[in-house]
């Protein structure tokens, strides 16, 4: 009986860990189609992504590529890419804010440009939330440097002639009130001298 009770347990276990070994099997498998089909998602979803905003680089492999002055570089998390292409809703958000990157880059370039200053390299990140950074490192150019320079020196120039122009102002009320002065004593006296002629 105790024998019998051995085997079928042992029998038992036996089939249980083949049951669960191809069952484990299936998993993997089941696994390793869903991680493969939603790469092919995310594959596809990318593709489409740089058919609709042609004008931008994506770089989501990580790293941090810049853009420059007539190239727009984005360097997408791959987490925020792989949200994108299973949330519709969100994907919408971003691919809102990445339909003004070219006119930023654009912008930002030519504003650095109209006040001297050759930008290093701009970079523009989305993390896996979808959150935008940019930030740009400039250097000043020797023209540009002359032309902040001149303008600087033509500043300075005008803000002397204002200081003259007062100085030469005050000078003349000051004259002017002298001279007032000078002209009520001159009154003053004749008045003085005609009133001590009545008396005589």
């Amino acid at each position: 009986m105790m024998a019998m009770e051995i085997t079928n347990n042992y029998g038992n276990y036996y089939n249980s860990a083949v049951y669960n070994a191809a069952g484990n099997g299936r998993t993997e498998k089941t696994k390793a189609e869903k991680a493969q089909s939603s790469g092919n998602k995310v594959q596809e979803y990318y593709e489409k992504l740089c058919k609709k905003f042609p004008q931008i680089t994506f770089n989501t492999s990580g790293g941090e590529m810049r853009c420059s002055s007539n190239k727009v570089v984005v360097n997408l998390s791959y987490d925020c890419l792989k949200k994108m292409a299973d949330d519709p809703e969100f994907a919408k958000k971003i691919e809102w804010n990445l339909s003004g990157e070219a006119a930023a880059n654009a912008q930002v370039y030519s504003f650095a440009k109209g006040y001297g200053t050759e930008l290093g390299g701009r970079i523009v990140k989305y993390d896996a939330d979808g959150n935008r950074t940019s930030a740009c490192g400039g250097m000043r150019t020797a023209n540009a440097g002359n032309n902040s320079t001149r303008r600087t020196q033509d500043n300075s120039q005008s803000a002397e002639e204002r200081i003259r122009k007062r100085r030469k102002e005050k000078k003349e009320m000051e004259a002017r009130l002298e001279e007032k002065r000078r002209e009520k004593a001159e009154v003053k006296e004749r008045m003085e001298e005609r009133r001590l002629e009545r008396k005589i």
